[in-house]
């Protein structure tokens, strides 16, 4: 209804016959003061310069803006307006004495003042009686530069009621901006959540840390509030203006670090004109490596994976690319040495990331021979011919799995990391092992999974209220694996600060908020049970090991083990029984007897270890 009201705002008509009518009312004020007797000698006196400060401020382009938008910017054109029409009427009348000039003065405030006011009111009455169809009330964290212009541009969205700001910055908690409150994080802010019914907040701010990210979720998860971010609004796609650009925070966001710095020298030194094997080249951590290993400009990168379907899919991503890289792909299994070979022999390879692997604890439990066929034959294989080519470094992407193991695929890389280990000692290759915890969205995460329980409306399963993972993006994951692939001298195992141990149920309930919904009440969060294998806490170190700090503070070195020549034999044999079709339990035995502290839990395989 408002909207067909101010529909004459777009006319000029309107807005002349108002500013007419304002410096009318301008000049009876000066005939008030018995100003007219030196400046207006007639009435056609009054009509000239009615006539000419119009003109003036049309000169001056005062008429093209809209009323319901008018900004300071208008209102100084309209000065300029009014003061050369004051200039032109002063010659007009022979202006000559201060009592001329006073009063012209006087004339040109007032006439301003009318002319801006009735601009202004018509802009808030606008923008008020429109809040009535902005559904969703919003707060902005952030009361700085690019707030405030997040908050402009909201308000000509028509989509969203910014009705404040939070700061945790001292100098301006308690301010106002634009007329809009400044308040932090505390009771008066949950007052104005509950009198406001805030819908949401957006955080506008690039320098927020992960810590003030965690702070904000946590407050605002009980109370139903939906957090967004949105990118500077130099960098906004126009097309979609500003409410299009909003970000959901996602749980990556939450579980992701503060900015990592990784040497970017040492790194383009080591990478850069070289060639580079990837094995595993087309899954989540292989593919990411591939993708920042661009940056490096490496000569050429050989993606080398088993898997038909995300490998062309990788490579349909990468011929987009512009960059000088030359790609190859190899559809080969790292099971199969001599494909291994025939890529060696075609290529002079570099360096080699090793991230080839089956990572289901639950498929491997059910059949050891694939977990050790593919993870400890398969590294094997890669670790052996690339020795023999005399690559100049290897690294190994390994799994907190593999400390003190409760499950077939644990044992396995467990298993890798020895012979890994073992090889090292006697090689001029320099090899590091690398490990870490689950990765956010990679292949096997839980994330994925919840996010499709989430989407179908539920139920989110769990399988224990205290089950407890570390976690990483995949995104950081890499980038320390390419900084111990550039720093590594050989021999290390790579031990990632993954940061504070999540629990399980916890990530379940925080991505429930952050899709808008409550668990226990739009979604239910069962509990499954630990299925064959996992246990609830899993570890970065065995008992035998010990940590040093590298060059990063992210990234500790393990001390090295040293591993006897019957362990290497008692390896082959596992691998030899495997190829053979041993009994799952035979097979299981043997890896009992090269990993002593791989105890079953909850597992086809813990009579074993009873009898063990």
């Amino acid at each position: 209804m408002f909207e067909q009201v101010f529909k004459y705002h777009y006319s000029n008509k309107f807005a002349y016959a108002l500013d007419a009518l304002c410096i009318a009312i301008g000049l009876e004020f000066i005939l008030f003061l018995n100003g007219s007797v030196l400046i207006i000698r007639s009435l056609s006196d009054k009509l000239l310069f009615i006539a000419l400060a119009l003109c003036c401020i049309t000169l001056f382009r005062g008429y093209t803006m809209l009323l319901r938008f008018t900004t300071f910017i208008d209102i100084g054109k309209i000065a300029l307006g009014l003061l050369l029409s004051m200039a032109i009427y002063a010659t007009y009348i022979k202006a000559d004495t201060r009592g001329h000039y006073n009063y012209l003065l006087l004339l040109f405030y007032f006439c301003l003042s009318l002319l801006a006011v009735y601009r202004l009111i018509i802009r808030l009455l606008y923008a008020r009686a429109t809040k009535e169809d902005k559904l969703i009330n919003t707060l902005l964290f952030g009361a700085g530069p690019n707030g405030l212009r997040t908050k402009r541009a909201l308000d000509d969205s028509n989509a969203v009621n910014v009705i404040g700001f939070i700061d945790d910055d001292p100098a301006k908690i308690g301010r106002s901006i634009e007329g809009l409150s400044v308040v932090s994080l505390g009771q008066k802010l949950e007052k104005l959540i509950e009198n406001k019914k805030v819908q949401q907040i957006i955080i506008t701010s690039s320098e927020v840390t992960q810590k003030e990210k965690n702070e904000l979720f946590q407050f605002f998860k009980a109370k139903g509030v939906r957090i967004f971010t949105v990118p500077p609004l130099d960098d906004l796609a126009s097309s979609k203006g500003i409410v299009g650009n909003l970000t959901p925070v996602k749980i990556e966001d939450l579980l992701k670090r503060d900015q990592i710095n990784i040497d970017q020298e040492k790194n383009k030194i080591q990478y850069r004109n070289k060639t580079i094997l990837v094995t595993g080249a087309a899954g989540s951590i292989g593919s990411e490596i591939v993708r920042q290993l661009i940056h490096f400009e490496p000569k050429e990168i050989i993606l080398f994976d088993q898997a038909e379907t995300p490998l062309f899919d990788l490579k349909n991503e990468l011929v987009k690319q512009k960059c000088s890289v030359i790609f190859h792909y190899y559809l080969q299994d790292i099971t199969d040495k001599a494909a291994l070979e025939q890529c060696f022999d075609v290529f002079s390879i570099d360096v080699v990331f090793h991230a080839a692997a089956y990572k289901h604890v639950f498929m491997t439990e059910a059949i050891p021979k694939a977990a050790i066929i593919n993870n400890i034959l398969g590294t094997k294989n890669v670790v052996d011919v690339s020795t023999k080519n005399k690559v100049n470094h290897l690294v190994m992407v390994s799994t907190d799995k593999a400390v003190n193991p409760s499950n077939v695929m644990g044992a396995s890389k467990r298993i890798a990391e020895m012979y890994v280990a073992g090889i090292a000692e006697g090689t001029t290759t320099k090899i590091i092992t690398t490990r870490f915890g689950n990765v956010l969205g990679s292949n096997g995460s839980v994330v994925p999974i919840f996010k499709e329980q989430i989407a179908k409306g539920g139920p989110v399963t769990v399988t224990h209220p205290e089950i407890t993972r570390y976690f990483m993006t995949i995104t950081e994951a890499c980038q320390l694996v390419l900084e111990a692939g550039a720093t590594g001298d050989g021999g290390e195992i790579y031990v990632f600060d993954m940061g504070e141990p999540v629990k399980i149920a916890d990530l379940a309930n925080s991505m429930i908020r952050l899709s808008g919904l409550i668990e226990g009440q739009d979604i239910e969060l069962v509990y499954t049970g630990l299925r064959p294998g996992e246990k609830l806490y899993e570890e970065l170190l065995t008992d035998k090991e010990s940590l040093k700090p590298s060059h990063n503070e992210l990234i500790f070195i393990a001390e090295k083990e040293h591993f006897s020549v019957q362990q290497g034999q008692a390896i082959q044999a596992l691998i030899d029984a495997a190829l053979k079709g041993a009994k799952p339990q035979e097979l299981v035995k043997q890896m009992k007897a090269i990993v002593p502290e791989f105890i079953s839990m909850n597992s086809y395989y813990t009579s074993l270890d009873k009898t063990n």
